[in-house]
């Protein structure tokens, strides 16, 4: 997970505070949860744009928390998205879906 998982960038962001990390935590799955729910939609409708958009969106809301994986997964999205085909979009959504839920895990 260290390689899906930055936690020193969570820590940075929370300054430390470890009740803080875990809202944080708490609010970027249920987010992201919500975001990937809208990529999933775009996906199977052959929205190139709108996939292209939440991807990017997942992207830096990911990084943000130290979620490299997630960001990594979303970013291949959003080139393929750019591209203008969404071929190969639909197992780079199950590998963000259950990259989400090894943050998920985190919030225990």
């Amino acid at each position: 997970m260290a390689k899906n998982f930055d936690l020193e960038q969570l820590e940075q962001l929370a300054g430390g505070d470890k009740a803080f990390e875990k809202e944080l935590l708490n609010m970027f799955v249920e987010d992201v949860g919500n975001s990937i729910n809208q990529l999933a939609a775009a996906i199977s409708a052959d929205d190139v744009a709108n996939a292209r958009e939440v991807a990017h969106y997942i992207k830096g809301a990911s990084a943000n928390v130290g979620a490299v994986g997630m960001s990594q997964t979303a970013a291949q999205i959003e080139k393929k998205a750019k591209s203008g085909s969404l071929q190969g979009a639909p197992s780079s959504l199950r590998q963000l879906q259950t990259l989400q839920k090894e943050v998920q895990r985190l919030t225990r």
